[in-house]
C-alpha cells in the first residue's frame, strides 16, 4: 500500500494544473493517514517516505537533467532539497492516522 500512495503522489505531483501542488499536499497527507491508520508502528517510516517523495522526484530530475518548465523553482539541488519540508505534514498525518485507529479500535496498541 505504501508504494502505491508513493507513486500517486508522484503522478499527481507531475501534473501541469494550477492546482497540482495542493493536490500533491491532499495527496501526501491523505496518503500517510491512510498507510499509518495501517501501519500503526511504523508510521514514522510511512511518513517519511510519503514526505520524501516530491524532494527525490526533483532531485533525480535535476541530476538527470531534464528541465521541467512547469515547475516554479529556482533551478538547482538545495531548491529541490527544500521540498523535504513536506516531510512535516506527511510525518504528522502518519500520526493522525494511528491516532484515529486508536480511536476506532476502542484501546490502546503498543
Amino acid at each position: 500500500m505504501l508504494w502505491l500512495v508513493v507513486a500517486a503522489v508522484a503522478v499527481v505531483n507531475e501534473s501541469s494544473s494550477d492546482i497540482a501542488n495542493q493536490v500533491t499536499l491532499v495527496f501526501i497527507a491523505a496518503g500517510a493517514g491512510l498507510v499509518g491508520f495501517v501501519w500503526v508502528r511504523r508510521a514514522w517510516l510511512a511518513g517519511v517516505l510519503i514526505g520524501c517523495t516530491v524532494a527525490v522526484e526533483h532531485v533525480v530530475r535535476v541530476a538527470l537533467g531534464v528541465e521541467n518548465p512547469d515547475v516554479h523553482l529556482p533551478p538547482g539541488w538545495w531548491s529541490s532539497t527544500s521540498l523535504l519540508i513536506l516531510l512535516v505534514p506527511a510525518v504528522i498525518a502518519a500520526y493522525g492516522g494511528v491516532g484515529l485507529r486508536r480511536l476506532a479500535s476502542g484501546r490502546r496498541e503498543t
